[in-house]
């Protein structure tokens, strides 16, 4: 009898299937910045992001409705007029208080996309959703001027869109600017939330794959 070769070795060859890349364009330079997150950080975000959503709930179902943000957000506007106050026209200090929030928030987004971070940059969009939301019903109130003002130091409250509105002749349409304002601010709003989503969800993909 002839002896039995020996055994061929076996070898397990284990395929990963990386996450798959969305494609050229936009997705994929937002893509190319999201890189694998571990579980904790991914719950986080996750947390953050169902905060957000709650909050965004809350003013699609209530016009009326201030989250924890709005003091911020006053505070940022009421800084810009005393900025663009130095300029010394009533009409840059009056569109200065909107104008600085938005520079603030579009510089935050600035900011967190220079360190990659995609997901604070829906945070941004959701913020500058926040900003149209508030200056909505402001916005709106231009002619009839019924709601309280708040102001910076004891001189006489202004009305910043009727300040804003009535040199651009668009003082009738101020009803129609303020709903512009919660179209494009619920817009903003559900952006960051969906854009927020689709970044973690990313993240555990490649979170998981690279584990």
């Amino acid at each position: 009898m002839s002896p039995t070769p020996p055994e061929a070795p076996r070898f397990t060859i284990r395929h990963t299937t990386p996450p798959k890349p969305p494609g050229s364009g936009l997705l994929a330079a937002l893509d190319a910045r999201i890189g694998p997150t571990g579980p904790g950080g991914v719950a986080a975000r996750g947390a953050l992001l169902g905060l957000l959503a709650w909050f965004t709930l809350r003013h699609l179902g209530d016009a009326d409705f201030r989250g924890i943000y709005a003091g911020l957000n006053l505070v940022l506007h009421e800084a810009g007029h005393l900025v663009f106050g130095w300029f010394g026209s009533p009409w840059i200090a009056a569109a200065g208080g909107t104008l600085f929030h938005l520079l603030c928030i579009v510089g935050t987004g600035v900011a967190f996309w220079r360190q990659r971070d995609v997901f604070a940059v829906a945070v941004a969009v959701w913020w500058a959703g926040t900003l149209f939301i508030e200056a909505a019903p402001y916005a709106a109130d231009a002619r009839a001027q019924e709601l309280h003002l708040v102001t910076v130091g004891d001189g006489p409250v202004g009305h910043d869109w009727f300040t804003i509105l009535e040199p651009l002749g668009l003082l009738r349409a101020d009803a129609a600017v303020g709903g512009a304002f919660r179209v494009l601010g619920l817009g903003l709003l559900v952006a960051g939330v969906a854009g927020g989503a689709w970044v973690v969800a990313r993240m555990r993909a490649k979170g998981a794959a690279a584990a």
